[in-house]
């Protein structure tokens, strides 16, 4: 299956709250994912709009994550560390009230001390979040997300190791972020391959996806930039996905948002219609090119 949103209140939507880029989402964009963007501070919400957003998405089938503050930092410790915790638990709390699969959260920064102890102290710190989340009944999934400076932790296999090490824990797959990393190494099928071969040993049974364009320079990501303006292709990534039939689920993190989220459904829909020799696609369905596979 595949899944597409954006992250965040689609630009074109009139209505600025959350419920509102629910429902255009939806109704409007024909899109089946959000991610709901709690990324400038903790966002205050009535339990009458969780319980819509929650009964909403469930009866529209609409997958939903939350994206933590990104100030965050699971490197630190004491007062920070303490701060870091808190906002991610918020988060997590309001996720759950939603029904939203995940809770999106950048991991942190080496500071002083090298890549092996920022690592350990990391993995220790998102062991002693699992139980604290534990200890409050909260069941939501947290998703490290891979970042694209060299000064700040997160590469690809920083994640992964994570992963491996605290149980329910699983990689937010920020492809700009690695592209920027890897200074432009996204570019051709057997790229994103090496991506889905590193995750293999993490048994995942869904991909969750983040995907923009990127302004980069040595390994260093400065900025977003709209899908057709970053130098990433898309085709090799959704060939090599509708060839696996891996369960993604991309949402756009592009500055045009739904606009490129939508281009991501129409990337999708053409690979299927190549497959198909059919004039229109659908991308919910993959029925006929699974069938043929």
């Amino acid at each position: 299956m595949i899944r597409i949103g954006q992250a965040g209140i689609p630009l074109s939507c009139k209505g600025r709250t959350n419920k509102d880029g629910l429902v255009y989402t939806k109704n409007i964009l024909d899109l089946n994912a959000i991610e709901l963007q709690f990324v400038r501070g903790l966002y205050i919400m009535e339990d009458e709009e969780a319980q819509f957003i929650h009964d909403f998405a469930k009866e529209n089938d609409v997958e939903l994550h939350v994206h933590a503050p990104y100030y965050i930092n699971l490197a630190a410790s004491d007062e920070e560390l303490d701060v870091s915790f808190d906002k991610i638990i918020y988060s997590a709390t309001l996720a759950q009230k939603m029904g939203a699969k995940s809770v999106v959260v950048h991991p942190g920064y080496y500071g002083e001390e090298g890549e092996k102890k920022t690592l350990k102290r990391i993995i220790k710190n998102v062991k002693k979040l699992q139980g604290n989340l534990k200890k409050d009944k909260i069941k939501i999934k947290l998703a490290i997300e891979t970042m694209g400076k060299q000064k700040v932790f997160g590469s690809l296999d920083e994640i992964i190791k994570i992963c491996s090490d605290v149980k329910d824990v699983i990689p937010a797959i920020g492809l700009g972020h690695i592209h920027a990393r890897t200074n432009g190494g996204l570019k051709k099928r057997e790229d994103f391959e090496e991506i889905f071969y590193k995750l293999k040993p993490l048994r995942l049974k869904h991909y969750l996806i983040h995907v923009t364009g990127v302004m980069y320079e040595n390994g260093n990501e400065f900025y977003h930039v709209p899908i057709k303006k970053g130098d990433m292709p898309l085709m090799p990534l959704i060939d090599l996905i509708l060839d696996k039939n891996y369960d993604v689920t991309f949402i756009s993190e592009s500055p045009l948002l739904e606009h490129d989220a939508v281009y991501i459904r129409l990337q999708v829909e053409k690979a299927i219609m190549k497959r198909t020799g059919k004039e229109q696609a659908n991308y919910k369905d993959l029925s006929e090119i699974v069938k043929n596979g």
